[in-house]
């Protein structure tokens, strides 16, 4: 009988043996393998956070933050060079500004009263009618008061004074619309005054105010050449705007009772003249 050799596993009770430990270069290689992942999470971890920062409009690094602008160097020690600029616009009105005046007397308070409220609604139905908006009329200046004779002590009666104010864009037919109201008034109204403005005076102001500065500038800027610098910037400004206006005289049959307003006549000649808007600006520059 052949005996045959059989491998046998551990007896019974025994534990299995643990595999035998690795060398040095397998640990070493897996420490390295380790260290590279963590590596590229610290990286990825810190391209996500400057994406994030850029996507919701943060800041970046300060390497990329724009530099602000030096300041403008003024003061003593500084050269500078000061300059002055005009401005000048001339416009044609378009408003006119009338002040009329109802005067009434009466033996009685009442009756001077009533006689003005009469004559003062017969010439503000003129104005309507000659294309015054109820916006650009107004009535101010009303008062009632006593009248003395000479000597101060007796009293004859009273007077009441109504001012109206309209104002007129058809320069055009004010003069007739003038004559049309002191012929409603007939001798108890009196022209106050008569103006002229424009209703943009702004507008104006700002086309003078704009020629100035550039006028300014351009005077600079030929300082500095001339004087071998560098026009730097503004140090101080200076801005003045006057208005000079060249009113229209009316006639003088636009004046009430010393024109015979109830007689026909030619209507009020009204010239309206020009506007002139100006602006002063002086503007302190430094050099370089």
């Amino acid at each position: 009988m052949t005996d045959e050799t059989h491998d046998e596993g551990p007896e019974s009770g025994e534990s299995a043996q643990p595999p035998p430990p690795r060398g040095r270069s397998a640990v070493a290689r897996s420490r390295l393998v380790l260290s590279a992942a963590a590596l590229a999470v610290v990286v990825g971890a810190a391209a996500a956070g400057a994406a994030l920062a850029a996507g919701n409009g943060r800041p970046g690094p300060a390497s990329s933050r724009s530099t602000p602008a030096a300041p403008v160097s003024c003061g003593a020690g500084t050269p500078e060079v000061r300059v002055t600029g005009t401005g000048t616009v001339s416009v044609t009105p378009d408003l006119l500004v009338l002040r009329l005046s109802v005067h009434t007397t009466g033996r009685q308070a009442t009756t001077a009263l009533g006689a003005n409220d009469t004559t003062t609604a017969a010439v503000l139905h003129v104005l309507r009618a000659g294309g015054i908006a109820a916006r650009d009329l107004q009535t101010t200046d009303f008062s009632i008061s006593p009248d003395y004779a000479a000597t101060g002590s007796t009293l004859t009666g009273y007077s009441v004074d109504d001012t109206i104010v309209a104002r007129v864009h058809a320069i055009a037919s004010a003069g007739t619309l003038i004559d049309a109201a002191v012929a409603a008034g007939g001798n108890a109204v009196r022209i106050d005054s008569v103006s002229f403005s424009v209703t943009r005076p702004l507008h104006a102001q700002g086309l003078a105010r704009t020629m100035a500065v550039h006028q300014a500038i351009a005077h600079a800027k030929a300082i500095a050449v001339a004087a071998g610098r560098r026009l730097g910037g503004i140090c101080s400004l200076r801005d003045d705007t006057t208005s000079t206006t060249t009113p229209g005289v009316p006639s003088f049959g636009a004046f009430g009772a010393a024109s015979g307003a109830l007689a026909p006549r030619t209507p009020a000649v009204l010239e309206s003249g020009s506007q002139t808007v100006s602006d002063d600006v002086t503007i302190v520059f430094a050099l370089s």
